[in-house]
């Protein structure tokens, strides 16, 4: 390995582990600050924007949107399953070479984000704490209540998504014939 490749390496690793760690410590500081002015649930919402936006605590056992919650031991359940994503996604990265796309280090350290903070709050409550309601009332939309973790979630997943759906370069030994096959064919 080159001096360049350790270099290329350890910035990823870097970058990685600075947006999972960065993330994952917003996330807890937020819920944190939120649940301790809002105050657990049953409490009441605190309106951030009329009919829009609010400040609504909630726990929740399952995994997005609540899927899974009535399922026995859901919350260990979902905290091994976190486990097991970071581990799959640190082998992904640094072991089979996925961080050498900077989209794709960027994209599981959001992952990995969502996944440490609602792990976190799975092992440490036995549910994860939510709090962002956001719905518009004059359309009738009313989202799920949510929390950063999730946003981080659901970001680095979209992002990945758009990379596996992203056109594949065509490389030049693809576009151009090879010479003696272009000579061949005018001899025949």
């Amino acid at each position: 390995m080159t001096t360049g490749e350790a270099k290329v390496g350890l910035d990823r690793w870097i970058l990685f582990w600075s947006i999972a760690l960065g993330g994952t410590t917003f996330d807890l500081v937020t819920k944190s600050l939120i649940f301790a002015r809002v105050g657990a649930p049953p409490s009441r919402p605190v309106t951030i924007i009329p009919r829009i936006l609010e400040l609504h605590t909630s726990q929740n056992t399952g995994a997005l949107w609540g899927i899974g919650a009535s399922l026995p031991y859901s919350s260990q359940i979902f905290a091994g399953l976190s486990v097991i994503a970071a581990v799959v996604i640190c082998y992904w990265l640094f072991v089979r070479g996925a961080a050498s796309s900077a989209i794709l280090t960027v994209a599981l350290g959001l992952v990995m984000a969502g996944a440490i903070g609602n792990c976190y709050d799975r092992l440490a409550f036995g549910h994860v704490r939510d709090f962002v309601h956001f719905h518009v009332d004059a359309v009738g939309f009313d989202c799920a209540i949510f929390n950063f973790a999730d946003n981080m979630l659901v970001a680095g997943s979209a992002a990945l998504v758009l990379y596996a759906l992203r056109p594949e370069p065509i490389s030049p030994s693809e576009t151009s014939e090879p010479a003696e096959t272009a000579e061949t064919r005018a001899l025949v």
